[in-house]
């Protein structure tokens, strides 16, 4: 059903995951400039491109992807165990954009630190991927509760 807890861990999962869109990863300054690492780009701080550094991986196809699968895992509500194993791949992904843009994050600062002293700030979408991890591990265990509880009925009657 469309109005148990699972859909609304859904659903708010994939908001969060093409909310990436709309906040930066991390912000590099340095005294003569900056580098802001988003996922869909790398942009110097007046917000130009940077031409010396290239996103190493489409983070925003890769979120955008995700926040797709966790909407149509919503309307998998008939067939639970494939709903879970749907939750459990995005989960399982969402688990891996975040290691790798964790990794891209902390490369990105060390080639901006070569030419100095850099203040690192991560922003909000740096963090987003481990909530939309948690939603969906919330999610699956709802959906395990519910799978049991309609097996417990079946053996009632």
């Amino acid at each position: 059903m469309l109005q148990r807890k699972q859909t609304i861990f859904l659903a708010l999962a994939a908001l969060l995951a093409w909310s990436t869109w709309l906040f930066p990863v991390a912000t590099y300054r340095q005294e003569i400039g900056g580098v802001v690492l988003h996922t869909y780009a790398i942009e110097d701080i007046s917000g130009g491109a940077a031409p010396e550094v290239e996103l190493p991986v489409p983070f925003h196809v890769i979120h955008s992807v995700l926040g797709a699968v966790l909407v149509l895992a919503i309307f998998l509500f008939g067939n639970r165990p494939r709903q879970m194993r749907v939750v459990r791949g995005t989960w399982l992904i969402a688990l891996t954009v975040a290691a790798i843009q964790f990794i891209s994050s902390n490369s990105l600062q060390a080639f901006v630190e070569r030419s100095g002293a850099v203040e690192a700030m991560y922003g909000l979408s740096f963090y987003l991927p481990l909530v939309v991890l948690v939603l969906a591990l919330l999610a699956e265990r709802a959906i395990k509760a519910d799978e049991e509880l309609v097996r417990s009925a079946d053996r009632l009657r």
